[in-house]
């Protein structure tokens, strides 16, 4: 199987050294994202993308199904029971719709934001501390 990545440009090259380091900051941001969120089951990336694609709209509000397209990299089938593990786990509120009684619309919980928030305001912190290239050897 052929992976796509969309072309960037030939990327500069770093040391070894340098790799390692930020593997280190990208697994202290993960295990953070799983320390904020309290629950193993929401350590994945699709509910990464949901939470923050979530938080980033300037609508607090969806329609429910509007939220399976926030998860591009799963099935609209799988997408459903993501979005209901989280209804069932309160980081999503399910309210009716007042204009069509048969839809539901979905917020996120302030508790939910909060955690997101926190999230992005340690992952800034850990990324800003990423030493400058010009203080590492080259290609360690």
């Amino acid at each position: 199987m052929q992976m796509k990545i969309r072309n960037l440009g030939k990327p500069k090259k770093y040391g070894n050294l340098r790799r390692r380091q930020f593997i280190q900051l990208i697994n202290r941001t993960d295990q953070y994202w799983m320390e904020i969120l309290g629950n193993k089951l929401f350590h994945d990336l699709n509910y990464y993308d949901l939470f923050t694609q979530m938080w980033l709209q300037h609508d607090d509000t969806f329609h429910k199904s509007e939220l399976y397209r926030l998860m591009p990299n799963i099935s609209q089938r799988t997408a459903v029971k993501y979005v209901q593990i989280a209804i069932d786990h309160g980081f999503l509120i399910e309210h009716s719709d007042p204009q069509d009684l048969r839809s539901k619309r979905i917020t996120m919980s302030a508790e939910l934001k909060r955690k997101i928030e926190l999230f992005l305001d340690y992952a800034i912190s850990v990324f800003e501390t990423f030493p400058p290239q010009d203080s590492q050897p080259p290609h360690s």
